[in-house]
């Protein structure tokens, strides 16, 4: 249990002030009121958070937890230009927003993401939100409660205060030990979006495209449904991503019904002071059985000409994109081999200064970057011509940008792969595969087939159920 003693007194100030903005104004304005909490256990929270929410998100990342409960306001905005669209409604509302407390600076104010492509689904193409109750903690173990009301110049506000602090008191006088994991699902159905031999004849026809010139690299997705008598249960899932996917980010987006899930270990790009950060992540290797197996395969990655151009790609174009609103940038000369528990990734950071901070936003960043290579294409209009026309399916929310926004704007959006789509009994998978020249359709199945693992193990699906998937060795690699 998390007791916090939440002063509803500054709260409601904050609300009177707000609501003579309201007024004056003639148009909504937002309450905002943080203090500082003791430190708590995001997994701890899971379980009451999804039980007493319908609209939640989780980020759970190596530098910040954020715990989000109900909506005070929501964004959206349709069309091609739904970054700016986002941004140009928070800065209209901040114009009236009263937020104050003792509580820490920077801290998330808005949560929420982006469809990979700008079309309608089963989630707004672009949904970012205040939460009614917000939670976040940094890797220092320092955590700030922010609490929000939306108030009516009419006087018709549903939510006061009163209400809300007592939601937030509830919630963290509820948490208690990490989720258990769901136990194993028999029953369960699965069906490859395409079907093995269609990708593979894909895969094929990409490598065709290459050759003729019409791009150098896109990125192609498959599904995997899996169909649940029992349904799945979310805290659960959410709970043995974080113990399964360290160093990833764990995320979760319920709404509308449905959720949105992953363990991403692909940042797009972070804004902080100033300092903006991204990764070049790109080519796939699993992990080998043994140490000395690991190591080869390690090595193996590292000599790789096809993922080595494959990762330049994506490093090429993320340079040029900071060049051009960064004044200094610093790329490493050679990646890196990032190590995850199932897969293993060449990797590159990429850091740079922006040269008008005080007119920078996170969510330009986003609109620059997205989609990256890794998970387009390069030329990336010619590639995104050609997912068009290949891929069976909406990606919907999968590969696209997930994260939150502070008051100033700066904040942290990571991609949103290696995730799933919950909705009833129905969890849809997702994974890509980066199609260069070289590329080999069986070696690409497999990839697929690896990235589905860790979300069919937070699913509980049996292995028995799951897609076959051949372990490769070193003498595979010869």
């Amino acid at each position: 249990m998390h007791v916090v003693d939440i002063d509803l007194q500054g709260f409601r100030e904050v609300h009177a002030k707000a609501t003579i903005e309201a007024r004056n104004n003639a148009c909504p304005a937002l309450a905002i009121w943080r203090q500082d909490i003791g430190p708590f256990d995001p997994a701890g929270l899971l379980r009451p958070l999804f039980e007493r929410s319908t609209r939640t998100f989780v980020w759970v990342s190596p530098e910040t937890s954020v715990i989000a409960m109900g909506s005070a306001t929501d964004f959206t905005h349709l069309g091609r230009d739904r970054f700016a669209g986002i941004r140009r409604g928070w800065e209209k509302a901040a114009r009236t927003a009263v937020a104050d407390g003792p509580g820490a600076r920077g801290v998330p104010a808005l949560v929420g993401g982006f469809a990979f492509a700008p079309r309608p689904g089963s989630l707004p193409e672009a949904l970012m939100w205040v939460p009614r109750v917000l939670i976040t903690q940094d890797r220092d173990g320092r955590a700030t409660l922010a609490l929000s009301v939306c108030v009516d110049p009419r006087g018709t506000t549903a939510d006061g205060p009163a209400r809300t602090a007592a939601d937030a008191a509830a919630l963290l006088g509820s948490a208690g030990v990490r989720p258990c994991p769901s136990p194993q699902l028999a029953g369960t159905n699965m069906i490859e979006v395409p079907s093995a031999s269609e990708w593979k004849a894909l895969v094929a026809h990409t490598v065709e495209q290459i050759r003729r010139g019409r791009f150098d690299k896109a990125v192609l997705a498959r599904q995997l449904r899996v169909t649940s008598p029992c349904g799945y249960d979310l805290p659960s899932v959410m709970g043995t991503l974080l113990d399964t996917q360290p160093g990833s980010t764990a995320f979760a987006v319920a709404a509308y019904g449905q959720a949105f899930v992953g363990a991403t270990p692909e940042r797009l790009v972070s804004l902080r002071g100033g300092r903006a950060e991204s990764m070049s992540l790109a080519a796939s290797m699993p992990r080998g059985a043994t140490p000395a197996e690991d190591a080869c395969l390690r090595a193996a990655l590292l000599e790789d000409d096809k993922s080595r151009r494959e990762q330049k790609i994506v490093t090429a174009t993320l340079r040029r994109a900071f060049e051009q609103v960064c004044g200094t940038v610093t790329v490493p000369d050679e990646p890196h081999v990032l190590d995850l528990p199932n897969l293993r990734h060449l990797h590159t950071r990429i850091v740079g200064e922006v040269a008008d901070p005080e007119s920078a936003s996170v969510l330009d960043l986003v609109e620059r970057l997205h989609p990256t290579p890794a998970v387009g294409g390069q030329p990336r209009r010619a590639a995104l011509e050609w997912l068009g026309e290949a891929e069976p399916f909406d990606r919907g929310w999968y590969a696209g940008p997930v994260g939150w926004m502070n008051d100033d704007q700066e904040g942290d959006f990571a991609v949103a792969i290696r995730s799933a789509h919950l909705e009833e009994g129905t969890a849809t998978l997702y994974a890509g595969c980066g199609i260069v020249a070289g590329s080999d359709p069986d070696a690409e199945l497999e990839e697929t087939r690896l990235k589905f693992r860790p979300m069919l193990n937070a699913l509980a699906v049996p292995l028995s159920e799951r897609a076959p998937y051949r372990r490769v060795e070193c003498k595979d690699l010869d």
